[in-house]
């Protein structure tokens, strides 16, 4: 039921670190921790169960799934969320706080990889979903068998694999029940006010149609989005400079429309440290409006376009740092913990070597101060005393696969 290729990418990538199993109880992640086990052994793996403490018995129910790998040799650690009184729970923003908490624990642990129990179903569902919402073809590629997580600076350098997505919700409970295993049934998996179950009862409700067409369907267009990708990263690596300031030359911008469409959208979330890429479905004006000769100037997404020498330079949007009189205010300082790292507007990454040091917003080339006491320090002077990372090349990394982009664990 593993799928092969998943799980030779999770190993290359993995080296000789365990593997973090993303465990909630539910059937299909205590049965991939038994396949896991079954493949790698136990001592290759560690298990971390989220805690949304959104309903009553969440907490009982962690435990219990600390259980299930404790009886299988697993070490597994329990993260329990908190939220503010006033704190958006939906479940988008409890999949992000889910996320979150498992990439600082294993960022915390040295652990490069989450392993995810994300089925055939779950693929089905997905393409589904974002075909009622209009997605593109690259969103019906659907769930990624193996991406970096899917969120920024948070997952930077962890990857997240899903070796079950050629497996059916059904087939896993069946492997369970033929090992005498128990599972937990979460109550919100059969709740209709959540739209993934809508579409699970609609799909049910097809006579005759296999929901694994979907997922053969969304396996094609993962291997033409992966294609592109890598095209994508080639034009990058040849025609633009990547840094705290980036550019592109226009002598070298030359590819198919969708490959500078992908390239230049991956280009902008890196230079404006952005979690989320700009909509797919603007990018082909944009690009074609801000690589033209004769472009004066302009921004979108948190990035400004200013026409340079030999291209068009990409810089941070002032606004989006310093804040607006019709917009956001400026960005929050970001206080220092010696000896971590922190990362700042989801571009630069510091560390300050003793206590006291705050990075703050500047009216300067780098829009970025750092503070200790009464000193203030603009970015070159700061180089001396503090470790700063710009995370621009990270982040170009992050957007791609990576075995495709050939990062290093």
């Amino acid at each position: 039921m593993l799928d092969r290729l998943t799980i030779e990418r999770t190993l290359a990538w993995t080296g000789d670190r365990p593997v973090l199993i993303a465990l909630s109880g539910g059937g299909d992640s205590v049965a991939l921790m038994h396949l896991l086990v079954a493949e790698l052994g136990a001592a290759r793996l560690r298990a971390v169960i989220v805690d949304h403490a959104l309903r009553e018995g969440s907490a009982d129910d962690a435990r219990r799934a600390q259980g299930f790998a404790s009886a299988l040799g697993v070490g597994a650690k329990v993260l329990t969320l908190s939220w503010t009184e006033s704190e958006n729970r939906a479940q988008q923003a409890a999949r992000e706080g889910r996320y979150r908490a498992i990439c600082d624990y294993a960022r915390v642990q040295g652990l490069n990889t989450i392993a995810a129990a994300h089925t055939a179903d779950d693929q089905a569902e997905t393409v589904v979903m974002r075909a009622a919402a209009g997605s593109t073809w690259r969103g019906l590629a659907g769930i990624a068998p193996f991406a970096f997580a899917p969120l920024w600076p948070e997952g930077r350098g962890i990857a997240l694999a899903r070796p079950l997505l050629g497996a059916r919700r059904e087939e896993l409970r069946a492997y369970l029940r033929a090992q005498r295993a128990d599972w937990i049934e979460d109550p919100a998996n059969e709740n209709p006010k959540h739209e993934r179950v809508r579409v699970r009862q609609f799909l049910r409700e097809l006579a005759g149609f296999d929901p694994m067409r979907l997922v053969r369907a969304a396996a094609r267009l993962r291997a033409r989005s992966d294609a592109l990708d890598a095209a994508a990263l080639e034009l990058l690596s040849r025609a633009a400079t990547i840094g705290y300031v980036s550019a592109i030359r226009h002598a070298d911008w030359a590819a198919p429309r969708e490959v500078r469409r992908r390239a230049l959208q991956v280009l902008m979330a890196a230079v404006a440290g952005a979690s989320r890429e700009p909509p797919w479905s603007e990018m082909e004006t944009l690009e074609r409006r801000v690589t033209r000769h004769g472009h004066r100037g302009s921004t979108h997404s948190g990035v400004d376009f200013t026409p340079g020498t030999h291209g068009i330079v990409l810089l941070r949007e002032l606004g989006a740092v310093l804040g607006r009189r019709d917009g956001p205010p400026p960005l929050a300082p970001l206080q220092l913990v010696a000896n971590e790292e922190a990362v700042w507007d989801g571009r630069l990454a510091v560390t300050a070597p003793d206590s006291g040091w705050r990075v703050v917003p500047a009216h300067n080339g780098e829009l970025v101060a750092f503070e200790q006491g009464a000193g203030h320090l603009q970015y070159r002077e700061a180089k001396a005393r503090l470790k700063l990372r710009p995370l621009a090349a990270e982040r170009i990394a992050h957007a791609f696969a990576p075995d495709i982009n050939r990062a290093k664990p």
